[in-house]
């Protein structure tokens, strides 16, 4: 009897939990644009600031390329350390699912099927390690010691910003939308 009440109230929990997340309330992210100036002065100043950025993303590609480039002897590297680390835990993992077997198949547990009290194993092992792979290795690198974003937008907008331009936010429905704003 205890049993069928709290399979009935895990269901009303999953129940209610559905009909919750049906309701949810909308999700709203602001939403930015920059707006130019007016007067001729402030579209050439926002003009110079288009070229700065132009050539600041261009500087920051390079040198972003430059960096890739360069790590690829410490990627050769870093995956045959990564690999003898894999065959070390495969080892690991054979013995540990050798001594499972072992435990499983010796135990009191493989007697008559009207003497096993117990529905599983004693234990479960866990996964085999994944084997790595040079590519995996080489973002991993990359993400760590290359500098893709240089900060060039934010420069951007700090003159675009001082050359009298605006910049205005607006508020977007992003999820659970009323139907009316769609």
């Amino acid at each position: 009897m205890a049993m069928v009440h709290l399979l009935l109230r895990n269901l009303l929990v999953l129940l209610l939990a559905g009909l919750l997340g049906a309701c949810a309330t909308p999700r709203y992210q602001t939403v930015y644009r920059l707006e130019p100036p007016g007067d001729p002065a402030g579209l050439a100043c926002v003009e110079r600031c288009a070229r700065e950025l132009t050539t600041c993303q261009a500087q920051c590609a390079e040198a972003y390329q430059t960096c890739v480039q360069s790590l690829e002897p410490v990627v050769q590297e870093r995956y045959l350390q990564a690999l003898e680390a894999y065959e070390q835990a495969l080892d690991r993992y054979a013995a540990e699912l050798r001594a499972y077997e072992l435990q499983y198949w010796l135990s009191w547990r493989h007697g008559p099927w009207w003497y096993e009290p117990w529905p599983g194993p004693l234990w479960v092992p866990y996964p085999p390690p994944r084997k790595p792979s040079r590519e995996a290795v080489r973002e991993t690198l990359i993400k760590e010691r290359c500098v893709e974003n240089c900060g060039c937008l934010a420069q951007h907008e700090a003159c675009f910003l001082g050359c009298g331009g605006r910049k205005i936010g607006e508020e977007r429905c992003v999820a659970n939308c009323p139907s009316e704003s769609r």
